[in-house]
């Protein structure tokens, strides 16, 4: 599935589905009234590159709130199918998250990707999916990739600020040349039977040819601006069995969010994003890891 969005605010969009022109998703967060949630025991996420208050041996086992954290705002992310019907809810705290997917309350990151603990690399953020063990979410300051290692192929991509190139399939040759062979062949039995073998295969194979013909029809080629804002941005995966496909939306937007703090990337921002700060992070980015 090849989906576009047509907003650059992930959580302000709608999600189109390339094959069929349509919208399949949307996607809309609000804001809700600011509360009071000291009596909620905050859930546990994945670490932030910002640093957390020291807490004493007793609060350790449930932790505090930083000050910057007492009554944040609280919002709610709601996402629809094309046929009006919710397939995710999310419940926002500051910029925690909890998360409801069809009738399923997962609750928070750690219950998403099933996985309380993540391995930092120096230039790879590898995180486990809770529905394969084979399936990780690689993240580096450049991608945004779902792989599988059983197969060792890539089952999801993120492109972003790019410009998509549809792919042109060729049509076939074979079905056009087999028949003069066999007219050709008239007075010779051992090329009249290679003609009609050739013929039989070249049938044989049109429902594969037009298979193929409509798999090669839905490839396209990504083309990256490297400038934030130009372009548009995609989200390519293939279904799983054992995982809806919202999952995988979701888990891709999750994955997103923590890639931008992990690498010190522009954070995503519940406002409106400012195309001319991101352009303007990404050039020092590149600046300084010229400069090194």
């Amino acid at each position: 599935m090849l989906l576009r969005f047509t907003s650059p605010d992930m959580l302000n969009t709608g999600l189109v589905d390339v094959s069929t022109n349509r919208c399949a998703y949307d996607i809309v967060t609000i804001s809700l009234q600011s509360e009071e949630s000291s009596s909620v025991q905050e859930a546990a996420v994945f670490p932030s590159p910002e640093p957390s208050p020291v807490a004493s041996s007793s609060q350790r086992q449930s932790p505090l709130k930083a000050p910057s954290e007492q009554n944040t705002e609280r919002r709610q992310t709601i996402v629809t199918a094309a046929n009006g019907t919710v397939v995710a809810n999310i419940i926002w705290t500051g910029r925690r998250p909890d998360i409801t997917l069809l009738d399923e309350k997962v609750g928070a990151l750690t219950d998403l990707f099933g996985s309380s603990t993540v391995r930092f690399m120096p230039k790879v953020l590898a995180i486990p999916t809770r529905f394969d063990t084979e399936y990780i979410w690689t993240a580096t300051p450049d991608s945004l990739t779902l792989f599988d290692y059983d197969t060792e192929k890539v089952k999801g991509t993120f492109y972003q600020n790019v410009v998509r190139i549809p792919f042109r399939p060729k049509l076939p040759r074979c079905s056009l040349s087999s028949p003069s062979k066999a007219v050709l062949s008239e007075t010779s039995s051992a090329l009249t039977h290679s003609a009609s073998s050739v013929s039989l295969r070249s049938g044989s194979s049109k429902s594969v040819d037009s298979q193929d013909l409509l798999l090669q029809a839905q490839k396209s080629a990504f083309l990256s601006t490297h400038v934030p804002g130009l372009g548009s941005n995609y989200l390519e995966f293939t279904s799983h069995p054992l995982a809806h496909d919202i999952e995988i939306i979701i888990s891709f937007l999750m994955m997103e969010i923590l890639r931008r703090g992990r690498f010190n990337l522009p954070p995503y921002t519940f406002s409106k994003p400012k195309v001319w700060q991101e352009a303007r992070s990404l050039f020092m980015r590149r600046l300084r890891r010229n400069t090194v």
